[in-house]
């Protein structure tokens, strides 16, 4: 899976630029203030559906247009293909596959990237969410039926909290029993996707860890269950939310399940948010962001494009010799930001 091409039209600061990155590393370089990242966004927005720098898409239109586009067009299997995405002040976000529409959530996998930017250190430092985001998406991009059980399950949730918030207001017994089937259904295959995608990350992990530290530090993800260990059926699912339905009757909220699940990095058998240095954790999330373009490969049988902003600010210059050659040596296409760059053998856009 390549970008062949892609274009701007009233995109951020682009009125209308078009660009061809090249087969393996593409950097774009200039002052601040070019509009680099605004690339990588474009790129990422074309994939995913989404912003990685505002959840306001409107955000993306040019400030004195009402409309802008996103046109790109990549390789899959040796087939090109067009994405667009129509971005409306009035009328929001369409997207087009080769013209035909197409809905966000068929979006996914269809195009596929890997991002990392500054703000990736949330992964490490930051809240349960931000990791159990990380590990949908990725889970997401490569099975469209755990997407599909990821949306039916979030309103599952939020149908029981609702009517638990009504049984409180009314002063009844609330009547949620076909919530806990459907949740206790979902969560024990999200569960169990959960697992098996952490299982096949932490087998590519020691290969990308050992290319950027030469074999120094080993790195490895844990699941963690809110409660319990393992990976729960149906059935366990359905008596622990039997046994909390007063606790959660009375908070009006879902405390058993995998939206309360959370992912432990550890750098050599030591939690790395309490041990490691800023070093560490910056090199062990782009390790994880490699392993992720393996485990896509693995399951698609391509790598997904890699997406790197301001590489050169979290990175040092031996670490980033050592990223370039991993990313040669596998022919990963790469689009990279960096203010300057004075590697060989790349691809280098120059923005004015």
């Amino acid at each position: 899976m390549n970008v062949v091409s892609f274009r701007l039209i009233q995109i951020r600061n682009q009125e209308d630029g078009e660009y061809r990155p090249g087969e393996e590393l593409t950097v774009f370089t200039g002052m601040n203030g070019a509009g680099k990242t605004n690339l990588i966004e474009a790129v990422y927005f074309a994939s995913i559906g989404k912003s990685f720098r505002t959840s306001q898409t409107e955000d993306l239109i040019r400030w004195e247009a009402d409309e802008g586009t996103i046109l790109l067009d990549f390789t899959l299997r040796g087939t090109v293909h067009q994405l667009k995405v129509r971005l409306s002040r009035k009328e929001g976000v369409r997207f087009f596959m080769n013209e035909t529409k197409l809905r966000r959530k068929d979006l996914l996998g269809t195009f596929r990237t890997v991002l990392f930017t500054p703000d990736e250190m949330q992964l490490i430092k930051g809240v349960p969410q931000e990791r159990r985001r990380f590990l949908d998406l990725e889970v997401s991009q490569v099975s469209p039926r755990y997407y599909e059980e990821l949306l039916r399950y979030s309103r599952a949730v939020a149908q029981r909290n609702a009517a638990l918030r009504q049984a409180q207001l009314r002063g009844t017994v609330p009547d949620i029993d076909i919530w806990d089937m459907q949740i206790a259904c979902g969560a024990a295959y999200l569960v169990k996707k959960r697992a098996e995608a952490v299982a096949r990350m932490n087998e590519c992990l020691a290969d990308t860890e050992s290319a950027l530290t030469g074999q120094k530090e080993a790195l490895t993800i844990r699941y963690l269950l809110n409660q319990g260990e393992g990976v729960p059926d149906e059935s366990w699912y359905l008596e622990k939310l039997a046994a909390v339905r007063d606790e959660d009757a009375r908070l009006c909220r879902t405390s058993v399940g995998p939206h309360r699940d959370d992912l432990l990095f550890e750098l050599n058998g030591r939690d790395i948010s309490r041990f490691g240095s800023q070093g560490q954790q910056r090199t062990a999330i782009l390790a994880m962001k490699l392993a992720e373009t393996e485990f896509i490969r693995r399951e698609t049988g391509e790598y997904p494009v890699l997406l790197l902003d301001d590489i050169g600010s979290e990175l040092d210059r031996t670490r980033r010799e050592a990223l370039c050659g991993y990313l040669r040596q596998c022919r990963i296409q790469t689009l990279m930001t960096a203010a300057e760059y004075n590697g060989e053998d790349v691809c280098r856009i120059v923005l004015p």
